[in-house]
């Protein structure tokens, strides 16, 4: 960029008045487990037994809508409930099973326990995201800043935290894409904030994605956070995503003349009403708070901290094209793990496959674990419209497989494609990215979340093993608010994170063992997905002596 054309943004849109000159040089480096925590949402929930299923015992009804063909199932009502027997339900792969492992199938009910506090919650050992953030929110003061973003605001607790900062004299500024008219956390923010709601608008073409809170200790009577910046990154809304859905969030403690907290505060700064029209103007505004800051220059001493802020390109870091570069990690891996929403992003899925087509030259490998409504959503088993297909087992006849989540929301609104078990994904969200990896040699596994319950698996994670370390590095993570797709490396509002922290590593590879001992093999599925199931026993989440214990 220009600049001239800096020189115009920055005379057209002026900072905002707590927008501070950066005057001392910055620094870098500095992560500790003091800076950064990581936190799992893990939620807390009992083992399911199945008790019953439905299966396929009406056709599908094709629906021809404009370029795409729809599938419209028969409602839930209409489909015959089917008593699981003492051997289990019927799997894909031809035998039964009896049980979902604990923490996995969630719902609304498990919320207490899932964040109690650590002082009388003895089904963790660790805190929950959503106790860390109410936390952060009610550590401001006076005078301080905070501003969130998330694609999605409909946690009530949240937003009544966040408008009691606000009558605090906390200078308050709320950004967010999915604006859920009639939502008590959207009605309560739309009157605290007023003009500080600031709502993305409809028609761009893209998803305001971005996920992060971000707090600036001005008030001169803190103590211990004087002169502090606070800056968390997730996968997860402030919604179920602060606790129910299965994700990540990075609560990052920095000083405020670091240029990690300075990029964050230009990213702030530069999203305002006169701004959210025009994407150029957020990220004109952003390269031109680097340059006057000097971060750039900065950031590239920091080996352990990348950030990325999408779709912005071009200026004297170019966010979108230093992205691409997460392809040299996978050149550098000896093993990668994914834990993913969706997993679809070409140039990555074609790196994976390039190494996987070799791997008995070097030994490399890939574990994938991806939400069960991915596979689903996939599925295309038989239907017949004048006699039932069966399966037999044991002697015993029971309905065939079937596709009940096929995608049918073309046309379709949400809670009615919910009704006929329609999956959100589209169709190739899994042949053409973890059942593409999976046949080139993969490791896949899918994680049986409650879709019934709107809960989902929704990390966004890439461990990378490296071949060699270096360093004291064995490897990185790549993390984040956007999905492993082309809209979310290229066009959603995104941003993205590879870290190569050595404890923060060591955190995310353990937590993904644990997901992973608890995911399925497709095989192993039930051979729908719409089953009730009851609660068997409820078990604490594993400790870190057991975690160690599983890693070796």
């Amino acid at each position: 960029m220009k600049p001239s054309t800096l020189f115009f943004i920055a005379f057209l849109f002026p900072l905002p008045a707590y927008a501070q000159e950066q005057t001392t040089p910055l620094r870098a480096g500095e992560w500790s487990q003091d800076t950064f925590e990581t936190l799992f949402s893990n939620p807390v929930c009992p083992e399911q037994t199945f008790v019953s299923y439905r299966a396929a015992e009406a056709p599908a009804t094709k629906v021809v809508q404009g370029t795409a063909d729809a599938f419209v199932y028969p409602s839930r009502s209409q489909v015959r409930e089917i008593k699981v027997g003492p051997e289990g339900i019927p799997t894909l792969g031809g035998g039964f099973r009896q049980t979902i492992p604990a923490n996995v199938y969630c719902d609304a009910s498990d919320f207490a326990r899932s964040t109690e506090s650590l002082v009388t919650n003895t089904l963790r050992d660790r805190d929950s995201p959503y106790t860390r953030l109410i936390e952060w929110i009610d550590s401001t003061r006076s005078g301080d800043s905070l501003f969130v973003a998330s694609f999605s605001l409909s946690m009530d607790a949240v937003a009544k935290t966040i408008c009691e900062a606000k009558e605090r004299g906390v200078e308050t500024k709320v950004f967010m894409h999915d604006v859920a008219e009639g939502n008590n956390a959207y009605n309560r923010l739309k009157a605290c904030l007023a003009d500080q709601l600031i709502e993305f608008p409809e028609g761009k073409g893209r998803l305001a994605h971005m996920k992060s809170v971000m707090i600036e200790y001005k008030n001169p009577e803190h103590e211990i956070m004087k002169d502090k910046v606070r800056v968390s990154f997730q996968s997860g809304n402030i919604s179920s995503g602060t606790w129910g859905h299965h994700e990540n969030w990075n609560f990052i403690t920095q000083s405020a003349d670091h240029w990690f907290s300075q990029d964050h505060l230009c990213l702030r700064d530069a999203i305002r009403a006169d701004t959210v029209n025009n994407m150029s103007l957020i990220y004109g505004a952003i390269e031109e708070c680097r340059q006057r800051k000097g971060i750039d220059a900065v950031r590239g001493k920091d080996s352990e901290m990348r950030s990325y802020f999408i779709p912005k390109s071009g200026g004297s870091y170019d966010d979108r094209k230093e992205l691409k570069k997460l392809i040299l990690e996978v050149q550098k891996a000896k093993s990668v793990w994914i834990a993913a929403h969706h997993l679809t992003a070409p140039d990555l899925i074609n790196a994976l496959k390039a190494r996987l087509q070799k791997k008995d030259q070097d030994g490399f490998s890939v574990k994938i674990l991806v939400d069960s409504e991915v596979f689903w959503a996939n599925a295309r088993l038989p239907f017949q419209t004048d006699t039932q297909v069966v399966y037999e087992f044991g002697g015993k006849t029971y309905p065939s497989p079937s596709s009940l989540t096929s995608y049918c929301k073309w046309g379709v609104d949400v809670k009615l494609a919910r009704d006929q078990r329609c999956s959100l994904f589209s169709v190739g969200d899994f042949s053409d990215g973890p059942g593409l990896l999976e046949k080139a040699g993969a490791e896949l596994k899918v994680f049986e979340s409650n879709h019934l319950a709107k809960m989902l698996f929704h990390n966004k994670i890439i461990i990378f093993e490296y071949a060699q370390p270096e360093g004291n590095h064995a490897g990185s993570v790549f993390m984040g608010a956007g999905n492993l797709s082309s809209a979310g490396f290229e066009k959603n509002f995104e941003n993205y994170y590879l870290v190569n922290v050595p404890h923060v590593y060591e955190a995310f590879r353990q937590q993904f063992k644990l997901l992973f001992a608890r995911g399925t093999y497709t095989k192993d599925l039930p051979i729908t997905w719409d089953y009730k199931t009851q609660d068997g026993q409820i078990l604490p989440l594993p400790t870190q002596t057991s975690w160690d214990i599983m890693s070796r």
